[in-house]
């Protein structure tokens, strides 16, 4: 297995892992602690499930390392009684997208915390729509919000970013193993059973597989299938992302944050461009 290859593993599995370049997820703070004792440096992110107990524990990891704390949206008050892990870490909040969804990224945004939508877990897109207008005009945010930050910003520099560029997939970069020991590239492919292999002896994959294909080639198989996603107006988006593991996934949400993504970029990008005009 290359070393360039980044892992996310269960932190009770991290032990089985041959990468040198691992991410170690759970909800139990005992349970990451022991995986970097056995890790070391070679723990590059901690990806922690909630706040719950114990959260002193990981006082005893090193300073900077990139914390993730994966939050449903009606747990985003809990981050305003954990200040000191944003003293300690490089610390982001992974939020579900599910219904509160505005109301707990305005938590987590105003408490200086960087936000990341999770696609892996869409659960009600309904407003999504409204957390895209709080990051367009709230006049005191000042932390990205993820997925819309960087794809806004390469929209207004005429350079799109797609869902599969800031959510990627590929086995050539990312494997995730699950809780059973089994290998793929993200939660959202596990729970639809798209897998690549097992952990045995090591990570180990099968390359002449469906699954491994559609991965690397996503758009030479989207076109090879005749995929509707192919006549997409947002397809420069979403480039089929959102109908990889559910193929009656409803994009209609996405795709009305899309199109005002695109509208208020070249919104701002004539004001600049008028901005820049010489003055008579």
């Amino acid at each position: 297995m290359s070393d360039f290859v980044y892992v996310s593993v269960p932190a009770g599995l991290a032990d089985r892992i041959d990468s040198d370049v691992v991410l170690v997820r759970s909800g139990s703070c005992r349970e990451i602690v022991k995986a970097y004792e056995a890790l070391g440096d070679r723990v590059r992110e901690v990806e922690l499930h909630g706040l719950g107990e114990e959260l002193y524990l990981l006082s005893g990891l090193p300073v900077g390392l990139p914390l993730t704390v994966r939050l449903h949206p009606k747990d985003a008050p809990q981050v305003y009684t954990n200040t000191w892990l944003m003293d300690r870490f490089s610390m982001g909040v992974l939020l579900d997208v599910d219904t509160g969804l505005i109301q707990g990224v305005r938590i987590i945004t105003s408490a200086m915390i960087p936000v990341t939508l999770n696609l892996d877990a869409v659960h009600c897109a309904k407003e999504l729509m409204s957390t895209l207008l709080f990051y367009l005009h709230e006049p005191h945010l000042q932390t990205p919000v993820e997925f819309f930050h960087s794809m806004f910003n390469a929209v207004l520099q005429n350079s799109p970013l797609s869902l599969a560029d800031l959510y990627p997939e590929s086995p050539e970069a990312l494997l995730y193993v699950d809780e059973s020991c089994r290998i793929t590239c993200s939660a959202r492919l596990a729970r639809a059973g798209m897998f690549l292999g097992e952990l045995s002896d090591g990570l180990r994959i099968d390359r002449e597989s469906p699954v491994y294909k559609g991965l690397v080639d996503r758009k030479k198989q989207l076109f090879l299938s005749s995929s509707p996603c192919m006549s997409c107006e947002q397809f420069d988006l979403c480039e089929g992302y959102l109908r990889v593991a559910d193929d009656a996934f409803d994009c209609e949400p996405f795709l009305r944050v899309f199109a005002e993504l695109k509208a208020k970029a070249k919104e701002m990008a004539e004001d600049l461009s008028r901005a820049d005009l010489p003055r008579e």
